[in-house]
């Protein structure tokens, strides 16, 4: 298995948490111009025994948020009709991802857990008009809150899935 190097907006990594199933995290955005470097990822709800493929990635959520519309993090009307068409419930609201935040010095210490399955292309600012973020910053953490902790603690922080 080739080790990854990059991250890119839109690409999808598995790995297995520690209840021995694979889990999924999209690639909202990525910080390369200044340091330190970071990776945003909104958690997919892939929770199998089987490794995920692209295709039936199409058919899981991400946990997120309805938040209040701004003008900060601006979407085209095109990108808007898309997203309520998918997600009315979500109107007049943006549709925000949570972010799980790596930065990079600390990704490449566990990145052989990791397996890049492909890229998605998804809207910009996903994770920015969501309306938490939490750092993951060592392997330990990773594999014990996607196998544990993930739905409770979305829950409590008023998150959904989408």
């Amino acid at each position: 298995m080739l080790k990854i190097t990059d991250i890119s907006q839109g690409d999808l990594l598995t790995f297995k948490a520690a209840d021995n199933k694979f889990k999924v995290l999209l690639c909202t955005s990525t910080r390369r111009d200044k340091s330190p470097h970071f990776f945003t990822f909104a958690a997919l709800t892939y929770d199998s025994f089987d490794m995920p493929t692209t295709s039936n990635i199409n058919n899981v959520q991400f946990f997120g948020i309805g938040n209040r519309k701004c003008d900060y993090f601006k979407y085209s009307d095109n990108e808007l009709k898309n997203m309520w068409s998918i997600h009315p419930e979500t109107r007049p609201y943006f549709l925000g991802s949570y972010g799980f935040l790596i930065f990079r010095k600390d990704f490449m210490k566990f990145r052989d857990n990791f397996k890049v399955i492909g890229n998605l292309n998804i809207i910009d600012y996903l994770d920015k008009n969501g309306n938490g973020t939490m750092n993951i910053s060592n392997w330990e953490l990773v594999k014990d809150f996607f196998a544990n902790r993930i739905n409770s603690v979305m829950v409590e922080r008023g998150q959904k899935t989408f």
